[in-house]
């Protein structure tokens, strides 16, 4: 797969640009609170603002690439980084909060960029593991970005980060500008996007619920950590235990590549839900890194199964914007499951937070299990 021309250049891209991208939200809070002393209630709403553009902005964006192809799709995020940003990083809070929706609006669709390129670049016998290698870049991001942002917040400031941020993301995205990836395979016969055109089908819509069913999990087991290291007493080890749940997923993501068969994704979801819920449970700092390594191995597996399937079951006509909305689903998910899973910790506790999340992604993978098996024999899917 590797050996694929412009593959790895791709790869390299696309780290580059998701690296800021991660660190993003950590960055906006801080800016609030520290920069322009707000509070943290007030950096939630920035953070709403930033994750409403996102959710808006991301089908649109895949739409462009479908019908303008990649550079003049790109050309608008790579503007609004040299324009709203470094705005942003000078701004009351009251001028942030717009500002913070256009930078959601127009955040390159990286994921979507990525996902199309390489199901056009390569043949769908490897899509697998093409997929599951970007989930694992994807968690080296997430990894290093919230700490590289944060170290440089100490150093410098807020505004200065934000501006790195910004720097960064724009030279991931000339560097895929420069590479132009292709988003139609070769072969491809090209099909006319007319309106009327449907598309988007009863397998895709499960593949959507089902990604944001795996953000809800996947909040339960970000916010969950934070309050179990708090109540603890042991905060300071936040970093190890992030450090060895991202580690599973870019294992778990591995092996998944290297199968020669899928997993279907709602049965992913569903051992995901069943592996969080009692990770609340543990009583130890140590105790609770080794519980999220389980629900962890499955993280990129379920993020690489859904992608997979979503562009088996695409035209590549419409898999920019099919890719788009994943994307939304991720972000949606992860917005509604935040503040439930935040009123569940605070009521209940930090093992409630687990039990919520867990439990919300273990029924939304048993109802996608049992619709799937109410239809008829010859249009169950493998989703």
């Amino acid at each position: 797969m590797l050996r694929s021309p412009g593959t790895v250049p791709l790869y390299i891209a696309a780290f580059l640009a998701r690296i800021p991208l991660m660190a993003l939200p950590l960055v906006l809070t801080l800016l609030v609170v520290e920069g322009l002393d707000g509070s943290y209630g007030q950096a939630g709403l920035i953070a709403a603002a930033e994750t409403v553009g996102a959710a808006i902005g991301a089908p649109w964006r895949g739409r462009l690439i479908d019908r303008l192809g990649l550079r003049r799709a790109l050309l608008p995020s790579i503007a609004v980084l040299f324009v709203v940003y470094p705005l942003a990083a000078v701004s009351t809070y009251l001028w942030l909060l717009p500002l913070a929706f256009v930078a959601g609006l127009f955040i390159a669709p990286v994921h979507s960029i990525v996902r199309i390129s390489l199901a056009a670049r390569l043949p769908s016998s490897h899509h697998r593991s093409a997929f599951a290698l970007d989930s694992v870049c994807a968690e080296a991001s997430f990894i290093i970005g919230p700490a590289a942002a944060g170290a440089l917040v100490v150093a410098a400031s807020p505004q200065v980060a934000l501006v790195a941020v910004a720097g960064t993301v724009a030279i991931g995205l000339g560097i895929l500008w420069r590479l132009d990836p292709p988003t139609r395979s070769a072969d491809s016969v090209a099909v006319a996007r007319e309106p009327g055109t449907r598309w988007l089908t009863t397998d895709l819509v499960f593949l959507f619920l089902i990604s944001g069913g795996a953000m809800i999990a996947l909040m339960a087991t970000d916010l969950g950590i934070i309050a179990v290291l708090r109540e603890l007493d042991a905060v300071g080890l936040v970093g190890v235990v992030y450090l060895g749940w991202g580690l599973s997923s870019l294992v778990g993501g591995l092996i998944y590549g290297a199968r020669p068969a899928s997993i279907r994704p709602s049965y992913l979801l569903l051992a995901m839900g069943v592996l969080t819920i009692p990770i609340g449970i543990a009583h130890t700092p140590w105790v609770l890194a080794v519980a999220c390594i389980p629900a962890g191995l499955l993280c990129a597996p379920i993020m690489t199964a859904c992608s997979e399937w979503i562009a088996k079951l695409t035209d590549e006509a419409w898999r920019g914007e099919a890719m788009g909305y994943q994307a939304t689903a991720f972000t949606v998910g992860g917005a509604v499951a935040a503040p439930l899973i935040g009123l569940a910790i605070d009521h209940e506790g930090a093992a409630a937070g687990f039990a919520v999340g867990g439990g919300a992604a273990l029924l939304i993978a048993l109802g996608s299990l049992a619709a799937q098996r109410s239809r008829r024999p010859a249009e169950v899917s493998e989703t």
